[in-house]
């Protein structure tokens, strides 16, 4: 080969690998670029979504004045959600009852430093179990293992699991029981049994309070995914009657429970201290969004009897 064929070779391939290097660089700059904007976004709206879920608490304690011996489904503050022009993005607020679910905490009394089983409770989550057509045995084992993840003693239940199980060599998790009220509705994973089940089968109408054993249910904001918790509160297995009175609920809602209790056969018998005619926790869940990005950030706030706020729980995504 001439030696100007050599140099022309040469030449192109030294170009040729500037040219890979270049375009490494540039993806690498551009990747670099992406996060950072990435970043910035998401500092930003976790920044923009705090605020307006401070406005947003604070508008749900005003209006609760107004809907404070009865808060409906097709009232504004749940029907109508909030929004927000913030230059090219929009910033949006909807706000829904949190409290229609079965609160696994409200299992427990806290007497004495320690957590007591609460028996209607105990009871209630029995007969939903048994309308999701849950076996005996598991309910049992979920009920005792739940019991024992929970209270201050290490002995366990007939169907429980202690201390001595989650450090052994049949947990995977390998850690102490809580000895605490639940802080999130995925902390019962830990529990051997649920191994046998569909989670989100077995949850649905199912809720953790965190840190709270508050139970209330609004029969204002009943809808018909509520049907088997209903049902199972007033031991009625006939589901399409209480389908039909969910459904056949006034139009302008019901201004005390005795109204709507008498509508099942003996309902005295069930603990009505857990029905209300208005709501004290609600869920917001806040959207940011800009251009193909959307970030979210997700509230569970109570309010007291006197009208204070709490919030209990906050997820935010990205």
């Amino acid at each position: 080969m001439n030696k100007p064929g050599v140099i022309l070779i040469t030449t192109l391939l030294v170009i040729l690998i500037m040219s890979v290097i270049s375009t490494q660089i540039s993806k690498t700059f551009m990747l670099s670029m992406q996060r950072e904007m990435y970043m910035d976004f998401s500092n930003t709206s976790y920044q923009l979504l705090l605020s307006a879920e401070a406005q947003a608490i604070k508008k749900i304690q005003q209006e609760m004045k107004m809907y404070s011996a009865k808060l409906k489904s097709q009232d504004p503050l749940l029907k109508n959600g909030m929004y927000y022009p913030i230059g090219t993005r929009t910033l949006q607020i909807s706000v829904k009852d949190a409290g229609n679910c079965f609160n696994l905490n409200s299992l427990f009394t806290p007497k004495q430093g320690k957590y007591e089983v609460n028996k209607s409770q105990k009871e209630w989550l029995e007969r939903l179990l048994r309308l999701k057509e849950v076996d005996e045995i598991n309910i049992q084992s979920l009920l005792d293992q739940l019991i024992d993840w929970v209270d201050k003693d290490n002995q366990p239940r007939n169907y429980g699991a202690e201390n001595y199980f989650y450090t052994g060599p049949g947990s995977s998790i390998k850690q102490f029981t809580s000895k605490r009220l639940l802080a999130h509705l995925s902390e019962i994973k830990s529990l051997p049994i649920i191994d046998q089940f569909d989670f989100y089968a077995l949850t649905e109408g199912i809720c953790v309070l965190p840190y709270s054993n508050r139970q209330n249910i609004n029969i204002n904001t009943l809808n018909v995914s509520n049907v088997l918790l209903l049902a199972s509160f007033f031991a009625e297995n006939n589901l399409e009657f209480v389908e039909s009175e969910i459904l056949d609920f006034p139009e302008e809602g019901y201004d005390n429970i005795d109204s709507f209790i008498k509508k099942f056969p003996e309902a005295n018998k069930y603990p009505r201290q857990v029905l209300g005619t208005n709501s004290r926790i609600f869920q917001l869940k806040s959207q940011l969004h800009d251009e193909n990005i959307i970030a979210e950030l997700e509230t569970l706030v109570i309010l007291d009897i006197s009208n204070q706020s709490k919030v209990l729980n906050r997820n935010f995504n990205l």
